[in-house]
């Protein structure tokens, strides 16, 4: 292995530690900041912050469109090692965001005003406050739009370290809400929204400070350059496209699902979402760490090793992936009993999908995303793969039609997500160079191997030995799951070369000590 990807391998590993830092003291801070709030704003307000916050969510999918872009122009500038050209991407990404944020508030003090006066049901006497809220909640969502770019500074410089640091001081602020709220005098429910939005506006400063102390690019001055705005905002409109998509398929989904069975099955589908997604937030901070590297290789014209990085995010994304999925679908019916005081049917079954199509979708996923994305060109790739995602919602809606049961939606998104994760590696394959015997070779028969060696055992004593559900069985259950799947990931999945580098880095941080 070349010194080059040996220490962007260990980039990779020291960023994805922090970024796991940040995310297990968020998720901490989360869980008791949120029953302390639902207890001082009690059940109503409570749902009052979150509907009416909702309504401005409703215009994030444009914002999160305009972060991507605005990530792959400055990672890739500074792969290229273009200083000007880096100084006029930020300062054109952070005047777009300035107009995205116009744009945000002409929409929500119109269509989005006369929404929460007129169609959410809110009690006449709360109807002030939800106001008050409303408005603190479009300047919290302004200020997150204009962080963007300083956020997307860090990320391609690769300072993850500062997002765990800023993290710190964030959640110790969220605390302060939580004590502040205890002895307020005031109407608490407007003092959350306040208090939030005087946190986010501390922490958007914080960040700005940051990045203009050492990092010459991040400027605000006017600039104008027709060719590269008319660039970024073309990449950022197909990525719009995608994201739609991505929309309708998941809205799409449950619309048909209550069409056929009532609001009932959608709030397993809602419980089996949320399990998805806290899953994902293990995966996306490794991608996280890792699309930089992609995209500086690509700007640097190295492609080989922008592939063999690609092909190692897949590869790991996968074990994690594996290693939190495969314990937690045996022992899911336990972990329900104890989240849930009423666990809605199918709930369990839609989960156990759920983690297969993600796993399906990681062999896929990000890191070859991300490589279309560093070409900059996607028009081709979304309108083809967003058509495909969008086929699920049809084809569903006809079994469904035919007299199918709830879970054949589930069934089809999974073959759908393989038919589209294909077709993305077909792209890549055209774009790029990548090569199909290569991800064969080093990811697909690995981790294939891995599944099927760590599969039979812990199902047969699932089944057969400790069928029952609870904490004695679903500990031995995690144990031989995990101890069985460590092992065939790191001997069956992970080449010499790789387990190497673990090895390594776990020294290196020893001998530190």
């Amino acid at each position: 292995m070349s010194n080059q990807t040996s220490d962007n391998n260990k980039r990779v590993a020291k960023n994805t530690l922090f970024l796991y830092f940040r995310m297990i003291l968020i998720m901490l801070v989360t869980l008791y900041t949120s029953r302390v709030i639902l207890a001082q704003l009690g059940i109503r307000d409570y749902g009052i912050y979150n509907v009416v916050g909702g309504v401005v969510t409703m215009f994030a999918f444009l914002n999160n469109c305009m972060t991507s872009s605005t990530q792959r122009f400055m990672t890739f500038e500074l792969g290229c090692g273009d200083m000007q050209r880096l100084k006029n991407v930020f300062a054109a990404s952070l005047n777009i965001h300035l107009a995205i944020a116009v744009t945000i508030v002409l929409l929500a003090e119109t269509i989005g005003l006369w929404f929460l006066n007129t169609k959410l049901v809110i009690p006449s006497e709360r109807m002030v406050a939800a106001n008050w809220v409303y408005q603190f909640a479009i300047l919290s969502f302004c200020v997150n739009i204009v962080q963007v770019p300083y956020n997307a500074v860090l990320i391609a410089h690769e300072k993850m370290s500062v997002y765990a640091y800023i993290s710190i001081i964030e959640v110790f602020l969220k605390l302060g809400i939580v004590y502040l709220l205890t002895i307020s005098p005031f109407d608490k429910l407007i003092a959350y929204g306040i208090l939030l939005f005087t946190v986010q506006l501390l922490i958007r400063c914080i960040y700005q400070v940051y990045c203009r102390k050492h990092y010459e690019e991040s400027r605000f001055r006017l600039f104008w350059n027709r060719e590269l705005y008319c660039q970024m905002s073309g990449f950022a409109g197909w990525n719009l496209f995608g994201s739609i998509a991505w929309l309708l398929r998941d809205q799409g989904v449950n619309i048909i699902l209550n069409m056929f069975f009532g609001p009932l099955i959608n709030a397993a589908r809602g419980v089996a979402t949320q399990v998805s997604g806290a899953v994902m937030n293990f995966i996306s901070n490794f991608q996280v760490a890792l699309n930089p590297q992609i995209t500086k290789n690509y700007a640097n014209g190295n492609v080989i090793e922008m592939e063999k990085l690609s092909y190692l995010g897949i590869k790991f994304s996968y074990m994690i992936l594996f290693l939190l999925a495969f314990p937690l679908s045996l022992n899911i019916g336990y972990v329900l009993q104890l989240w849930l005081v009423e666990v809605p049917d199918y709930a369990a079954l839609f989960i156990i999908l759920i983690m297969v199509d993600l796993m399906v979708g990681t062999l896929f996923g990000t890191p070859l995303v991300t490589s279309l994305s560093a070409t900059g060109v996607i028009r081709n790739y979304q309108i083809v793969v967003s058509l495909i995602i969008l086929c699920i919602v049809p084809v569903g809606y006809v079994l469904l039609k035919m007299g199918y049961d709830a879970p054949s939606v589930f069934y089809t998104t999974i073959v759908f997500s393989l038919i589209s994760g294909f077709v993305r590696f077909l792209f890549c394959r055209k774009q790029i160079g990548y090569s199909l015997r290569r991800l064969v070779r080093v990811v697909l028969l690995p981790v294939l191997g891995m599944t099927i060696i760590s599969l039979p055992l812990p199902i047969y004593l699932k089944l057969k030995v400790l069928a029952s559900d609870n904490l004695t069985n679903s500990i031995i259950l995690c144990f031989v799951a995990l101890i069985i799947s460590s092992l065939s990931a790191w001997y069956i999945a992970m080449r010499k070369n790789e387990r190497n580098i673990i090895i390594n880095t776990i020294k290196n941080k020893i001998n530190k000590k």
